[in-house]
């Protein structure tokens, strides 16, 4: 609660040549927080009382004064986030899924036994946060996920596709403070109207939060992460006649605070999927231009170190058909034999320097669609811990 004093003045408060109102005003600010329902006391019934010690109309006397309101708030159902689903970028067809799939299965052949291959192949494997409606109890549901050992993206940014759910008995609009509340690429969507008792699922472009504040000190990922996702939302009275004459209810929706901590808690990947990347990956891909089959493409990569704590670095490149992973079996069938790599695919490095550079060829054979990038596999001493960065972007081929 805030009290707003700017339109008092004590000089002429007493004074009877001012007109009424003029420098004798006082108000107040009520900021709720997404549980106070349940934190009242006294069934939402607020007293506000203002006291005032000053001069009187009668000099050289002291006066007291002193008002009270009487509040009462009422609980009412609004907008919720249910859910987070981390994506690698705003296209639906994305192409990362296909890379990640052949990833997976030519790690397979170098080693017997690999992990269930759907938990780090496919678009899915940029998990899915649920939020539970009973978030102010501090539950997690049973169907929260988030990969340990993930994949991502080396971008200064992430996709994100905020599920929200009007609960409210009229359409609502949601907006937020920069004007845009979200979108795929060249669709961007000033506001969104939610009709009632249906959910949305909005893409989202949140940009990475550093470890570390100009201070030195460690930055609240959770309250970063609430702040780029917040929403401004308000009943829609447009289109309904009747709801003309009523007062247009609004308010503001955003994860709720405990229930996120929580998660971060739990799952070590979550912090990684928010905070800016430890690598910075350059991809260059020379010959793609009317390419023949036979024809070589070179591939070059650069990959620059922010982050000390990983002990080695496994540059790697990856060639894929375009939507061939959807499952194992058919990704297999439908690349085999299509393309050929000339020298290393993959190299790996003690982390010794700041910068780390790995070039390959490629021949693809087999008429189609393609695509081509590269990603870093960085380990710590000891294998404790594991991640895979991709390039920021991959290249389309068309053979």
């Amino acid at each position: 609660m805030k009290c707003l004093a700017e339109g008092l003045s004590l000089e002429s408060i007493n004074d009877d040549s001012k007109s009424l109102g003029e420098g004798s005003i006082v108000s107040f600010q009520v900021a709720a927080t997404h549980d106070m329902g349940n934190r009242l006391i006294n069934g939402g019934n607020v007293r506000i009382r203002f006291r005032y010690r000053g001069p009187s109309p009668i000099t050289g006397i002291e006066i007291w004064r002193k008002r009270e309101i009487g509040l009462k708030i009422v609980r009412v159902k609004g907008p919720r986030i249910s859910s987070l689903t981390f994506r690698s970028d705003l296209s639906w067809g994305s192409a990362f899924s296909d890379l990640c799939w052949s990833l997976a299965l030519r790690r397979k052949k170098r080693i017997k036994t690999l992990p269930d291959v759907s938990a780090s192949a496919g678009e899915n494997a940029l998990s899915e946060i649920i939020i539970p409606a009973s978030e102010q109890d501090g539950l997690l549901s049973d169907s929260t996920t988030a990969a340990q050992n993930g994949v991502f993206i080396a971008r200064d940014d992430i996709v994100v596709l905020m599920a929200v759910a009007n609960e409210t008995n009229s359409k609502i609009i949601l907006s937020n403070r920069a004007g845009v509340v979200g979108g795929f690429e060249s669709s961007p969507m000033p506001t969104v109207k939610v009709s009632s008792g249906v959910s949305v699922k909005i893409p989202v472009v949140i940009p990475r939060v550093d470890f570390l504040d100009e201070n030195g000190d460690m930055v609240d990922i959770a309250n970063e992460l609430i702040v780029h996702t917040a929403l401004k939302w308000e009943s829609d009275t447009s289109e309904n006649i009747e709801s003309l004459h009523k007062d247009v209810r609004q308010g503001r929706v955003r994860i709720p605070s405990k229930c996120l901590r929580e998660m971060i808690q739990e799952h070590q990947a979550f912090a990684t999927r928010i905070c800016k990347p430890p690598v910075v990956i350059e991809l260059k891909v020379d010959g793609i231009d009317a390419v023949r089959s036979g024809h070589p493409i070179e591939l070059f990569m650069e990959v620059q170190f922010k982050d000390s704590e990983y002990h080695t670095a496994t540059l790697e490149f990856c060639c894929a058909r375009r939507n061939s992973g959807t499952n194992a079996q058919k990704f297999k069938v439908q690349n085999k034999d299509s393309y050929i790599w000339c020298g290393q695919t993959h190299k790996t490095f003690l982390i010794e320097e700041s910068s780390l550079n790995h070039h390959a060829r490629l021949c693809i054979v087999s008429p189609g669609d393609y695509v081509l990038s590269g990603c870093v596999k960085l380990t710590s001493k000891g294998f404790e811990k594991e991640e895979v960065w991709w390039a920021p972007f991959y290249k389309n081929v068309t053979v």
